[in-house]
């Protein structure tokens, strides 16, 4: 599985258009999300699995990273690319301030 810093993360979606999948609740990701970023609950996953495209790249972020490193990896076995974004919501937050 491919991850990625938080640091890393925020200069490249400074620069490119990327898919962001937010896998927090919806609660939370209400109160706060990143531009661009698709809330897919990691308890709603199997349900979207279809609506997502194997042929691109997904940025899996949660609150702390724990999560997403999990949902990349079943991401990734079951054909998709997802990288994993470590540090998640909580440290992103922390480099913007």
């Amino acid at each position: 599985m491919t991850s990625i810093s938080v640091q890393d993360f925020n200069l490249l979606r400074q620069n490119e258009a990327l898919n962001i999948l937010d896998i927090r609740d919806l609660q939370d990701f209400e109160m706060s999300h990143l531009q661009n970023a698709v809330s897919v609950p990691a308890t709603s996953l199997l349900n979207e699995l279809n609506n997502l495209d194997k042929n691109a790249t997904y940025y899996v972020i949660s609150y702390s990273g724990r999560r997403s490193e999990i949902i990349a990896s079943f991401l990734e076995n079951h054909g998709f690319h997802a990288i994993h974004v470590i540090g998640g919501m909580r440290d992103l937050k922390e480099l913007a301030a």
